[in-house]
Protein backbone atom coordinates (compact mmCIF):
# COMPACT_ATOMS: atom_id res chain seq x y z
CA UNK A 1 0.00 0.00 0.00
CA UNK A 2 0.91 3.45 -1.18
CA UNK A 3 1.86 5.84 2.09
CA UNK A 4 -0.10 9.06 1.55
CA UNK A 5 1.85 12.25 2.94
CA UNK A 6 1.15 15.51 3.65
CA UNK A 7 1.96 18.08 0.48
CA UNK A 8 3.73 20.58 3.09
CA UNK A 9 6.11 17.74 4.44
CA UNK A 10 6.88 17.16 1.15
CA UNK A 11 7.16 20.54 0.03
CA UNK A 12 9.80 21.10 3.39
CA UNK A 13 11.73 18.11 2.68
CA UNK A 14 12.20 18.90 -1.47
CA UNK A 15 12.81 22.33 -0.10
CA UNK A 16 15.59 20.92 1.82
CA UNK A 17 17.29 19.37 -1.20
CA UNK A 18 17.12 21.46 -3.82
CA UNK A 19 19.23 24.43 -1.98
CA UNK A 20 19.11 26.79 -4.83
CA UNK A 21 21.53 29.59 -3.41
CA UNK A 22 23.76 27.37 -2.33
CA UNK A 23 24.11 25.79 -4.93
CA UNK A 24 24.12 29.61 -7.29
CA UNK A 25 27.20 30.67 -4.89
CA UNK A 26 28.84 27.04 -5.29
CA UNK A 27 28.81 26.70 -9.03
CA UNK A 28 29.38 30.53 -9.41
CA UNK A 29 32.40 30.44 -6.97
CA UNK A 30 34.06 27.67 -8.89
CA UNK A 31 33.79 29.61 -12.46
CA UNK A 32 35.33 32.75 -10.45
CA UNK A 33 38.15 30.36 -9.27
CA UNK A 34 38.92 29.11 -12.98
CA UNK A 35 38.63 32.62 -14.67
CA UNK A 36 40.91 33.87 -11.35
CA UNK A 37 43.53 30.80 -12.13
CA UNK A 38 43.41 31.49 -15.81
CA UNK A 39 43.99 34.85 -15.24
CA UNK A 40 46.97 33.92 -13.15
CA UNK A 41 48.42 31.86 -15.72
CA UNK A 42 48.35 33.97 -18.46
CA UNK A 43 49.72 36.79 -16.16
CA UNK A 44 52.42 34.32 -15.45
CA UNK A 45 52.66 33.97 -19.45
CA UNK A 46 52.70 37.17 -20.24
CA UNK A 47 56.03 38.00 -17.94
CA UNK A 48 57.39 35.31 -19.66
CA UNK A 49 56.29 37.10 -23.31
CA UNK A 50 58.32 40.08 -22.04
CA UNK A 51 60.92 38.35 -20.57
CA UNK A 52 61.81 36.29 -24.14
CA UNK A 53 60.58 40.22 -25.97
CA UNK A 54 63.22 42.02 -23.74
CA UNK A 55 65.66 39.55 -24.82
CA UNK A 56 65.44 39.99 -28.65
CA UNK A 57 64.65 43.89 -28.22
CA UNK A 58 68.17 43.73 -26.59
CA UNK A 59 69.70 41.78 -28.97
CA UNK A 60 68.03 44.15 -31.84
CA UNK A 61 69.31 47.37 -30.40
CA UNK A 62 73.08 45.51 -29.91
CA UNK A 63 73.31 45.30 -33.64
CA UNK A 64 71.59 48.29 -34.17
CA UNK A 65 73.99 50.45 -32.56
CA UNK A 66 77.41 47.96 -34.01
CA UNK A 67 75.42 48.73 -37.47
CA UNK A 68 75.53 52.14 -36.87
CA UNK A 69 78.65 52.27 -35.53
CA UNK A 70 80.13 50.53 -38.18
CA UNK A 71 78.51 52.62 -40.99
CA UNK A 72 79.86 55.92 -39.34
CA UNK A 73 82.89 55.09 -37.97
CA UNK A 74 84.75 52.06 -39.49
CA UNK A 75 87.89 53.48 -42.25
CA UNK A 76 87.20 50.26 -44.06
CA UNK A 77 83.54 50.77 -44.48
CA UNK A 78 84.16 54.61 -45.84
CA UNK A 79 87.00 53.88 -48.33
CA UNK A 80 84.53 51.26 -50.03
CA UNK A 81 81.99 54.10 -50.85
CA UNK A 82 85.43 55.08 -53.84
CA UNK A 83 86.77 53.05 -56.75
CA UNK A 84 89.69 51.61 -55.71
CA UNK A 85 91.85 48.51 -56.71
CA UNK A 86 90.91 45.37 -56.28
CA UNK A 87 92.97 43.56 -54.25
CA UNK A 88 92.57 46.63 -51.35
CA UNK A 89 88.94 46.25 -52.01
CA UNK A 90 88.94 42.60 -50.92
CA UNK A 91 91.58 43.74 -47.70
CA UNK A 92 89.25 46.58 -47.00
CA UNK A 93 86.25 44.04 -47.01
CA UNK A 94 87.94 41.28 -45.55
CA UNK A 95 88.46 43.09 -41.97
CA UNK A 96 84.95 44.31 -42.65
CA UNK A 97 83.58 40.43 -42.67
CA UNK A 98 85.95 39.77 -40.01
CA UNK A 99 84.12 41.54 -37.60
CA UNK A 100 80.76 40.56 -38.71
CA UNK A 101 82.28 37.24 -37.81
CA UNK A 102 83.19 38.84 -34.47
CA UNK A 103 79.80 39.88 -33.93
CA UNK A 104 77.72 36.49 -35.31
CA UNK A 105 80.03 35.22 -32.24
CA UNK A 106 78.28 37.26 -29.69
CA UNK A 107 74.45 37.18 -30.97
CA UNK A 108 73.35 33.71 -31.31
CA UNK A 109 70.15 35.28 -33.55
CA UNK A 110 72.43 36.61 -36.36
CA UNK A 111 71.83 34.35 -39.20
CA UNK A 112 73.97 36.12 -41.73
CA UNK A 113 75.72 39.22 -42.27
CA UNK A 114 76.14 41.12 -45.86
CA UNK A 115 78.30 44.02 -47.23
CA UNK A 116 77.55 45.38 -50.78
CA UNK A 117 79.46 47.70 -52.64
CA UNK A 118 78.07 48.81 -55.60
CA UNK A 119 81.55 51.30 -56.69
CA UNK A 120 83.77 48.38 -56.29
CA UNK A 121 81.20 45.33 -57.72
CA UNK A 122 81.78 43.15 -54.87
CA UNK A 123 79.78 41.71 -51.96
CA UNK A 124 80.63 39.27 -49.06
CA UNK A 125 78.79 37.65 -46.43
CA UNK A 126 78.98 35.62 -43.52
CA UNK A 127 76.77 33.34 -41.74
CA UNK A 128 76.23 32.46 -38.07
CA UNK A 129 74.31 29.16 -38.94
CA UNK A 130 74.10 26.33 -41.78
CA UNK A 131 71.96 27.13 -44.21
CA UNK A 132 70.78 25.22 -47.60
CA UNK A 133 72.38 26.83 -50.62
CA UNK A 134 68.45 27.40 -52.36
CA UNK A 135 68.09 29.89 -48.84
CA UNK A 136 71.08 31.20 -48.63
CA UNK A 137 71.28 32.45 -52.98
CA UNK A 138 67.40 33.47 -52.33
CA UNK A 139 68.48 35.62 -49.62
CA UNK A 140 71.37 36.53 -51.17
CA UNK A 141 69.27 37.45 -54.42
CA UNK A 142 66.85 39.41 -52.17
CA UNK A 143 69.20 41.80 -50.59
CA UNK A 144 70.75 42.58 -54.01
CA UNK A 145 67.45 43.15 -55.24
CA UNK A 146 66.92 45.49 -52.61
CA UNK A 147 69.77 47.51 -52.45
CA UNK A 148 70.36 48.06 -55.61
CA UNK A 149 66.67 49.51 -55.87
CA UNK A 150 67.01 52.31 -53.44
CA UNK A 151 63.78 51.90 -51.58
CA UNK A 152 65.20 51.03 -48.36
CA UNK A 153 63.64 51.81 -45.18
CA UNK A 154 66.20 52.67 -42.97
CA UNK A 155 63.90 53.37 -39.77
CA UNK A 156 63.23 49.59 -38.71
CA UNK A 157 64.02 46.19 -39.14
CA UNK A 158 62.15 44.49 -41.96
CA UNK A 159 60.44 41.03 -42.21
CA UNK A 160 61.55 39.02 -44.82
CA UNK A 161 59.53 34.99 -44.75
CA UNK A 162 60.39 32.40 -47.21
CA UNK A 163 58.77 28.79 -46.82
CA UNK A 164 60.11 27.79 -42.40
CA UNK A 165 62.75 30.72 -42.43
CA UNK A 166 61.81 33.85 -40.94
CA UNK A 167 64.13 37.06 -40.75
CA UNK A 168 64.68 39.97 -39.59
CA UNK A 169 66.39 42.29 -41.95
CA UNK A 170 68.38 45.67 -40.90
CA UNK A 171 70.06 47.44 -43.52
CA UNK A 172 72.04 50.71 -42.93
CA UNK A 173 74.52 52.50 -44.75
CA UNK A 174 74.66 54.83 -48.77
CA UNK A 175 76.14 55.71 -51.47
CA UNK A 176 76.17 52.52 -52.92
CA UNK A 177 77.70 50.65 -50.28
CA UNK A 178 75.58 49.04 -47.17
CA UNK A 179 75.64 47.00 -44.37
CA UNK A 180 72.75 43.84 -43.59
CA UNK A 181 71.94 41.81 -40.60
CA UNK A 182 69.54 39.15 -40.93
CA UNK A 183 68.39 37.76 -37.74
CA UNK A 184 67.03 34.66 -37.75
CA UNK A 185 63.82 34.24 -35.65
CA UNK A 186 64.32 30.27 -35.46
CA UNK A 187 68.07 31.03 -33.95
CA UNK A 188 65.89 33.04 -31.16
CA UNK A 189 66.06 32.09 -27.44
CA UNK A 190 62.42 29.99 -27.07
CA UNK A 191 60.75 27.93 -24.27
CA UNK A 192 60.21 24.91 -27.10
CA UNK A 193 63.90 24.70 -27.69
CA UNK A 194 64.37 23.63 -23.56
CA UNK A 195 63.68 19.89 -22.93
CA UNK A 196 60.74 20.63 -20.40
CA UNK A 197 57.40 20.12 -22.54
CA UNK A 198 55.09 21.97 -20.45
CA UNK A 199 57.51 25.55 -21.10
CA UNK A 200 55.35 26.04 -23.97
CA UNK A 201 55.71 27.49 -27.53
CA UNK A 202 56.83 30.72 -28.60
CA UNK A 203 55.34 31.57 -32.25
CA UNK A 204 56.96 34.82 -34.33
CA UNK A 205 53.68 36.82 -36.62
CA UNK A 206 53.56 39.36 -38.40
CA UNK A 207 51.57 42.25 -38.05
CA UNK A 208 48.97 41.31 -40.28
CA UNK A 209 48.93 37.80 -38.66
CA UNK A 210 50.92 35.76 -40.55
CA UNK A 211 52.75 33.24 -38.57
CA UNK A 212 56.16 33.37 -39.49
CA UNK A 213 57.73 30.35 -37.01
CA UNK A 214 56.67 26.69 -36.65
CA UNK A 215 54.38 26.90 -39.04
CA UNK A 216 53.71 23.26 -39.25
CA UNK A 217 53.62 22.80 -35.91
CA UNK A 218 50.60 25.33 -36.06
CA UNK A 219 48.73 23.88 -38.68
CA UNK A 220 49.04 20.14 -36.64
CA UNK A 221 47.84 21.99 -33.59
CA UNK A 222 44.82 23.79 -35.32
CA UNK A 223 46.61 26.43 -33.38
CA UNK A 224 45.22 29.95 -35.27
CA UNK A 225 45.80 33.76 -34.18
CA UNK A 226 42.86 35.41 -32.62
CA UNK A 227 43.13 39.55 -32.49
CA UNK A 228 41.41 40.02 -29.49
CA UNK A 229 40.69 42.82 -26.57
CA UNK A 230 40.95 39.55 -24.08
CA UNK A 231 44.18 39.40 -21.92
CA UNK A 232 44.23 35.69 -23.12
CA UNK A 233 42.13 33.14 -25.02
CA UNK A 234 42.06 29.25 -25.84
CA UNK A 235 43.68 28.17 -29.27
CA UNK A 236 43.92 24.43 -30.69
CA UNK A 237 40.77 23.74 -29.75
CA UNK A 238 41.36 24.80 -26.37
CA UNK A 239 44.31 22.63 -25.55
CA UNK A 240 46.52 25.71 -25.49
CA UNK A 241 46.18 29.38 -23.43
CA UNK A 242 47.61 31.66 -25.62
CA UNK A 243 48.95 35.13 -24.51
CA UNK A 244 49.92 37.79 -26.83
CA UNK A 245 52.28 40.76 -27.01
CA UNK A 246 53.79 43.26 -29.93
CA UNK A 247 57.17 44.06 -29.96
CA UNK A 248 57.78 47.94 -31.63
CA UNK A 249 61.60 47.40 -31.87
CA UNK A 250 60.92 43.83 -33.87
CA UNK A 251 57.70 44.90 -35.68
CA UNK A 252 56.76 41.31 -34.71
CA UNK A 253 53.97 40.15 -32.47
CA UNK A 254 55.03 37.84 -29.79
CA UNK A 255 52.67 34.69 -29.14
CA UNK A 256 53.27 32.35 -26.20
CA UNK A 257 51.38 28.72 -26.12
CA UNK A 258 51.22 26.89 -22.64
CA UNK A 259 49.36 23.78 -22.25
CA UNK A 260 46.01 24.78 -20.97
CA UNK A 261 45.01 22.77 -17.59
CA UNK A 262 41.97 22.53 -16.18
CA UNK A 263 40.89 23.58 -12.53
CA UNK A 264 41.41 20.01 -11.19
CA UNK A 265 45.22 21.38 -12.30
CA UNK A 266 44.72 24.00 -10.04
CA UNK A 267 42.66 23.51 -7.14
CA UNK A 268 43.75 22.71 -3.54
CA UNK A 269 42.07 20.10 -1.44
CA UNK A 270 39.60 22.57 -0.54
CA UNK A 271 38.44 24.07 -3.37
CA UNK A 272 38.17 20.41 -5.16
CA UNK A 273 36.13 19.55 -2.19
CA UNK A 274 33.47 22.93 -2.74
CA UNK A 275 33.57 21.40 -6.49
CA UNK A 276 32.51 18.05 -5.67
CA UNK A 277 29.68 19.51 -3.38
CA UNK A 278 28.42 21.83 -6.40
CA UNK A 279 28.38 18.80 -8.91
CA UNK A 280 26.31 16.56 -6.05
CA UNK A 281 24.06 19.63 -5.34
CA UNK A 282 23.67 19.83 -9.53
CA UNK A 283 23.21 16.37 -9.94
CA UNK A 284 20.70 16.53 -7.06
CA UNK A 285 18.38 18.85 -8.95
CA UNK A 286 17.01 16.77 -11.55
CA UNK A 287 16.05 14.20 -8.99
CA UNK A 288 14.32 17.04 -7.03
CA UNK A 289 12.54 17.96 -10.55
CA UNK A 290 11.72 14.42 -10.64
CA UNK A 291 9.84 14.13 -7.21
CA UNK A 292 8.11 17.62 -7.96
CA UNK A 293 6.98 16.24 -10.69
CA UNK A 294 5.67 13.40 -9.90
CA UNK A 295 4.13 14.23 -6.44
CA UNK A 296 2.80 18.14 -7.62
CA UNK A 297 3.50 18.62 -11.41
CA UNK A 298 1.97 15.71 -13.15
CA UNK A 299 -1.25 15.35 -10.49
CA UNK A 300 -1.60 19.35 -11.46
CA UNK A 301 -0.82 18.51 -15.35
CA UNK A 302 -3.62 15.87 -15.28
CA UNK A 303 -6.41 18.86 -13.29
CA UNK A 304 -5.59 20.88 -16.19
CA UNK A 305 -6.20 18.47 -18.99
CA UNK A 306 -9.56 16.76 -17.92
CA UNK A 307 -10.64 20.73 -17.56
CA UNK A 308 -9.92 20.90 -20.80
CA UNK A 309 -11.64 18.02 -21.71
CA UNK A 310 -15.15 19.20 -20.02
CA UNK A 311 -14.85 22.64 -21.57
CA UNK A 312 -14.37 20.48 -24.83
CA UNK A 313 -17.65 18.75 -23.68
CA UNK A 314 -16.38 15.76 -22.51
CA UNK A 315 -18.58 15.39 -19.24
CA UNK A 316 -17.40 12.15 -18.45
CA UNK A 317 -13.62 13.20 -18.06
CA UNK A 318 -12.41 12.52 -14.54
CA UNK A 319 -9.42 12.86 -12.60
CA UNK A 320 -7.37 10.10 -11.20
CA UNK A 321 -7.51 9.21 -7.78
CA UNK A 322 -4.46 6.92 -6.65
CA UNK A 323 -1.97 10.21 -5.74
CA UNK A 324 0.64 10.04 -3.19
CA UNK A 325 -0.52 13.39 -1.71
CA UNK A 326 -3.50 13.88 0.77
CA UNK A 327 -4.73 16.65 -0.61
CA UNK A 328 -4.50 15.96 -4.53
CA UNK A 329 -6.42 12.77 -3.79
CA UNK A 330 -9.42 14.78 -1.53
CA UNK A 331 -8.71 17.46 -4.78
CA UNK A 332 -9.83 14.69 -7.52
CA UNK A 333 -12.41 13.00 -5.12
CA UNK A 334 -13.89 16.59 -4.49
CA UNK A 335 -13.51 17.50 -8.42
CA UNK A 336 -15.03 13.83 -9.82
CA UNK A 337 -18.07 14.31 -7.39
CA UNK A 338 -18.67 17.77 -8.67
CA UNK A 339 -18.76 17.08 -12.37
CA UNK A 340 -21.15 14.51 -11.36
CA UNK A 341 -24.05 16.58 -9.83
CA UNK A 342 -22.76 18.56 -13.03
CA UNK A 343 -23.53 16.11 -15.43
CA UNK A 344 -26.68 15.72 -13.81
CA UNK A 345 -27.83 19.07 -13.33
CA UNK A 346 -26.92 19.49 -17.43
CA UNK A 347 -28.63 16.60 -18.38
CA UNK A 348 -32.29 18.09 -16.21
CA UNK A 349 -31.74 20.91 -17.64
CA UNK A 350 -31.22 19.65 -21.44
CA UNK A 351 -34.51 17.27 -20.98
CA UNK A 352 -36.24 20.81 -19.89
CA UNK A 353 -35.43 22.79 -23.53
CA UNK A 354 -36.04 19.38 -25.33
CA UNK A 355 -39.67 19.80 -23.61
CA UNK A 356 -39.63 23.92 -24.55
CA UNK A 357 -38.23 23.29 -28.18
CA UNK A 358 -40.88 20.88 -28.98
CA UNK A 359 -43.93 23.30 -27.01
CA UNK A 360 -42.94 26.00 -29.56
CA UNK A 361 -42.36 23.55 -32.36
CA UNK A 362 -46.18 22.57 -31.48
CA UNK A 363 -46.82 26.14 -31.28
CA UNK A 364 -45.84 27.04 -34.17
CA UNK A 365 -48.09 24.18 -36.05
CA UNK A 366 -51.15 25.29 -35.09
CA UNK A 367 -50.97 28.61 -35.90
CA UNK A 368 -51.77 27.59 -39.29
CA UNK A 369 -55.36 29.42 -40.29
CA UNK A 370 -57.98 27.41 -41.21
CA UNK A 371 -59.06 28.98 -44.19
CA UNK A 372 -57.92 25.83 -46.27
CA UNK A 373 -60.05 23.49 -44.55
CA UNK A 374 -63.11 26.04 -44.26
CA UNK A 375 -62.91 26.28 -47.86
CA UNK A 376 -62.57 22.42 -48.41
CA UNK A 377 -65.68 21.71 -45.97
CA UNK A 378 -67.86 24.48 -48.11
CA UNK A 379 -66.90 22.24 -51.43
CA UNK A 380 -67.75 19.61 -50.13
CA UNK A 381 -71.17 21.15 -48.69
CA UNK A 382 -71.75 22.00 -52.73
CA UNK A 383 -70.82 18.78 -53.96
CA UNK A 384 -73.20 17.36 -51.83
CA UNK A 385 -76.14 19.14 -52.83
CA UNK A 386 -75.30 18.57 -56.07
CA UNK A 387 -75.27 14.67 -55.46
CA UNK A 388 -71.35 14.23 -56.66
CA UNK A 389 -70.88 11.56 -54.21
CA UNK A 390 -68.15 9.69 -55.95
CA UNK A 391 -65.89 13.32 -55.94
CA UNK A 392 -66.76 13.75 -52.61
CA UNK A 393 -65.50 10.27 -51.78
CA UNK A 394 -61.86 11.41 -53.48
CA UNK A 395 -61.92 14.73 -52.13
CA UNK A 396 -62.50 13.09 -48.38
CA UNK A 397 -59.59 10.91 -48.82
CA UNK A 398 -57.64 13.26 -50.21
CA UNK A 399 -57.93 15.24 -47.29
CA UNK A 400 -57.81 12.88 -44.85
CA UNK A 401 -54.39 12.20 -46.26
CA UNK A 402 -53.61 15.76 -46.35
CA UNK A 403 -54.41 16.41 -42.84
CA UNK A 404 -52.78 13.26 -41.59
CA UNK A 405 -49.55 14.78 -42.94
CA UNK A 406 -50.03 18.18 -42.26
CA UNK A 407 -50.62 17.54 -38.54
CA UNK A 408 -47.17 14.84 -38.10
CA UNK A 409 -44.62 15.24 -35.82
CA UNK A 410 -43.02 18.45 -36.44
CA UNK A 411 -39.46 17.09 -34.47
CA UNK A 412 -39.32 14.22 -36.56
CA UNK A 413 -37.51 15.31 -40.36
CA UNK A 414 -39.21 13.35 -43.16
CA UNK A 415 -37.96 12.01 -46.38
CA UNK A 416 -38.54 14.87 -49.18
CA UNK A 417 -39.94 12.12 -51.28
CA UNK A 418 -43.06 12.42 -48.42
CA UNK A 419 -42.82 16.46 -48.45
CA UNK A 420 -43.34 16.32 -52.51
CA UNK A 421 -46.27 14.14 -51.94
CA UNK A 422 -48.07 16.06 -49.88
CA UNK A 423 -47.45 18.97 -52.04
CA UNK A 424 -48.86 16.77 -55.24
CA UNK A 425 -52.30 16.16 -52.82
CA UNK A 426 -52.71 19.43 -51.48
CA UNK A 427 -52.97 20.60 -55.62
CA UNK A 428 -54.97 17.57 -55.92
CA UNK A 429 -57.64 18.82 -53.38
CA UNK A 430 -57.48 22.41 -54.94
CA UNK A 431 -57.89 21.23 -58.62
CA UNK A 432 -60.97 19.62 -57.25
CA UNK A 433 -62.29 22.74 -55.95
CA UNK A 434 -60.96 25.62 -57.29
CA UNK A 435 -62.82 26.96 -60.59
CA UNK A 436 -59.43 28.05 -61.88
CA UNK A 437 -57.21 25.71 -60.35
CA UNK A 438 -53.02 26.28 -60.44
CA UNK A 439 -50.73 23.57 -62.08
CA UNK A 440 -46.86 22.38 -60.62
CA UNK A 441 -43.95 21.28 -62.39
CA UNK A 442 -41.71 19.05 -59.74
CA UNK A 443 -37.82 18.83 -61.07
CA UNK A 444 -36.39 16.84 -58.49
CA UNK A 445 -33.38 14.76 -58.47
CA UNK A 446 -34.16 10.99 -57.52
CA UNK A 447 -30.81 10.68 -55.30
CA UNK A 448 -32.40 13.40 -53.05
CA UNK A 449 -35.74 11.50 -52.45
CA UNK A 450 -34.43 10.08 -49.24
CA UNK A 451 -32.78 13.40 -47.90
CA UNK A 452 -34.52 14.33 -44.44
CA UNK A 453 -36.35 17.22 -44.36
CA UNK A 454 -38.96 19.45 -42.14
CA UNK A 455 -42.11 18.44 -42.97
CA UNK A 456 -44.48 21.55 -44.72
CA UNK A 457 -41.35 23.03 -45.32
CA UNK A 458 -42.00 23.44 -49.06
CA UNK A 459 -45.61 22.79 -48.69
CA UNK A 460 -46.38 26.27 -46.69
CA UNK A 461 -44.47 27.66 -49.64
CA UNK A 462 -46.99 26.19 -52.12
CA UNK A 463 -49.99 27.11 -50.25
CA UNK A 464 -48.63 31.04 -49.64
CA UNK A 465 -48.68 31.31 -53.46
CA UNK A 466 -52.15 29.38 -54.26
CA UNK A 467 -53.73 31.53 -51.22
CA UNK A 468 -51.31 35.18 -52.14
CA UNK A 469 -50.53 34.77 -55.48
CA UNK A 470 -52.81 33.89 -57.63
CA UNK A 471 -54.10 36.35 -60.43
CA UNK A 472 -57.68 36.37 -61.60
CA UNK A 473 -58.51 35.33 -64.63
CA UNK A 474 -55.12 33.59 -64.94
CA UNK A 475 -53.88 30.36 -63.72
CA UNK A 476 -50.88 30.03 -61.13
CA UNK A 477 -47.99 27.95 -62.44
CA UNK A 478 -45.57 26.68 -59.66
CA UNK A 479 -41.98 25.55 -60.29
CA UNK A 480 -40.18 23.26 -57.42
CA UNK A 481 -36.53 22.41 -58.17
CA UNK A 482 -34.35 20.72 -55.57
CA UNK A 483 -30.54 20.16 -56.37
CA UNK A 484 -27.84 19.88 -54.85
CA UNK A 485 -24.81 22.97 -54.29
CA UNK A 486 -21.12 22.60 -53.21
CA UNK A 487 -19.46 25.17 -51.56
CA UNK A 488 -15.99 25.70 -49.95
CA UNK A 489 -17.14 25.53 -46.67
CA UNK A 490 -20.33 23.27 -46.77
CA UNK A 491 -22.65 21.05 -48.86
CA UNK A 492 -26.01 22.03 -49.02
CA UNK A 493 -30.03 21.02 -50.85
CA UNK A 494 -31.11 24.13 -52.85
CA UNK A 495 -35.00 24.12 -52.67
CA UNK A 496 -36.08 26.45 -55.37
CA UNK A 497 -40.39 27.43 -55.60
CA UNK A 498 -41.32 30.07 -57.89
CA UNK A 499 -44.64 31.14 -59.32
CA UNK A 500 -45.97 33.38 -61.61
CA UNK A 501 -48.41 35.42 -59.33
CA UNK A 502 -48.61 38.73 -58.17
CA UNK A 503 -45.06 38.41 -56.17
CA UNK A 504 -44.22 39.51 -52.62
CA UNK A 505 -44.88 43.43 -51.59
CA UNK A 506 -41.61 45.07 -51.16
CA UNK A 507 -41.80 45.99 -47.25
CA UNK A 508 -43.14 42.43 -47.19
CA UNK A 509 -39.89 40.90 -48.98
CA UNK A 510 -37.60 43.52 -46.87
CA UNK A 511 -39.32 42.04 -43.61
CA UNK A 512 -39.07 38.37 -44.74
CA UNK A 513 -35.24 38.44 -45.93
CA UNK A 514 -34.55 39.99 -42.10
CA UNK A 515 -32.02 37.33 -40.66
CA UNK A 516 -32.88 35.96 -37.16
CA UNK A 517 -36.83 38.13 -37.47
CA UNK A 518 -39.78 36.42 -36.12
CA UNK A 519 -42.73 38.69 -35.50
CA UNK A 520 -45.94 37.64 -36.33
CA UNK A 521 -47.84 40.40 -37.54
CA UNK A 522 -50.60 38.40 -38.84
CA UNK A 523 -49.57 38.43 -42.62
CA UNK A 524 -47.53 35.49 -43.69
CA UNK A 525 -47.76 33.51 -40.77
CA UNK A 526 -47.00 30.41 -42.44
CA UNK A 527 -43.75 31.23 -44.03
CA UNK A 528 -42.37 32.27 -40.64
CA UNK A 529 -43.80 29.85 -39.09
CA UNK A 530 -41.41 27.40 -41.25
CA UNK A 531 -38.35 30.22 -41.03
CA UNK A 532 -38.91 29.77 -36.85
CA UNK A 533 -38.62 26.19 -37.32
CA UNK A 534 -36.17 25.82 -39.45
CA UNK A 535 -33.94 27.99 -37.54
CA UNK A 536 -34.93 25.54 -34.28
CA UNK A 537 -33.92 22.56 -36.41
CA UNK A 538 -30.83 23.47 -37.73
CA UNK A 539 -29.49 25.92 -35.22
CA UNK A 540 -28.94 28.81 -37.64
CA UNK A 541 -27.21 26.90 -40.11
CA UNK A 542 -30.05 27.12 -42.83
CA UNK A 543 -30.68 29.97 -45.20
CA UNK A 544 -33.79 31.51 -46.72
CA UNK A 545 -33.94 33.85 -49.70
CA UNK A 546 -36.47 35.70 -51.00
CA UNK A 547 -37.21 37.51 -53.93
CA UNK A 548 -39.20 38.89 -56.92
CA UNK A 549 -39.32 37.95 -60.28
CA UNK A 550 -40.27 39.42 -63.61
CA UNK A 551 -43.23 38.17 -63.27
CA UNK A 552 -43.84 36.52 -59.81
CA UNK A 553 -41.60 35.27 -56.92
CA UNK A 554 -39.11 32.86 -55.80
CA UNK A 555 -38.31 31.58 -52.50
CA UNK A 556 -34.42 29.55 -52.24
CA UNK A 557 -33.97 27.66 -48.97
CA UNK A 558 -30.50 26.10 -48.85
CA UNK A 559 -30.32 22.92 -46.06
CA UNK A 560 -27.02 21.72 -44.52
CA UNK A 561 -26.42 18.54 -46.36
CA UNK A 562 -23.42 17.00 -43.94
CA UNK A 563 -23.76 18.43 -40.20
CA UNK A 564 -24.41 17.29 -36.81
CA UNK A 565 -27.14 14.96 -36.77
CA UNK A 566 -28.13 16.23 -33.24
CA UNK A 567 -29.03 19.44 -34.66
CA UNK A 568 -30.99 17.92 -37.14
CA UNK A 569 -33.35 15.62 -35.33
CA UNK A 570 -34.36 17.34 -31.91
CA UNK A 571 -36.25 14.03 -30.84
CA UNK A 572 -32.61 12.55 -29.30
Amino acid sequence: MKIHISSKKQIIQVLMLFVVPLVLFLVGYNFYTMQAMNERVAESNRSTVYLYKSSLEKDLQDIDLFLANLVVGDTNFQRLRSPMDPLEAHLCSKQIINRYQEMIATKRIIGGMFLFTEPNGLHREAYGGSYTYTVKEQLRSYLEELTGSGEIDRSRWQIYSMGDEAFLLRILGSGGVYSVCAVDLNRSLRPQDSTDPQNGVLLYAAPDGQLLTSQEWAKQEEVQIQWTSDSFYQAGNGQYLAVQQYSEVAGVWFVYLTPYRDLLHHMDFAQLLLLMASIALLVLLPICYYILKRLFFKPMEQLVQTMNAIKCGDLDAKMETDYRVVEFKQLSDTFNGMMEEIKSLKIAAYEKGLELQKAQLQYLQIQIRPHFFLNCLKNLYALAQERRFEQIQQMILALSDYLRYLFSDNMTLVPLRDELQSVRRYLLLQQMSASCPPTCDIDADEQLFDFQVPPMSILTFVENSVKHASLPGEPLAIYIKVMALKTEEARYINISISDNGSGFPPEMLEALNQAGKFEYTGQHVGILNVKHRFALLYKGKSIFSFSNLKRGSRIEIFIPEEGDSDDRSCGR
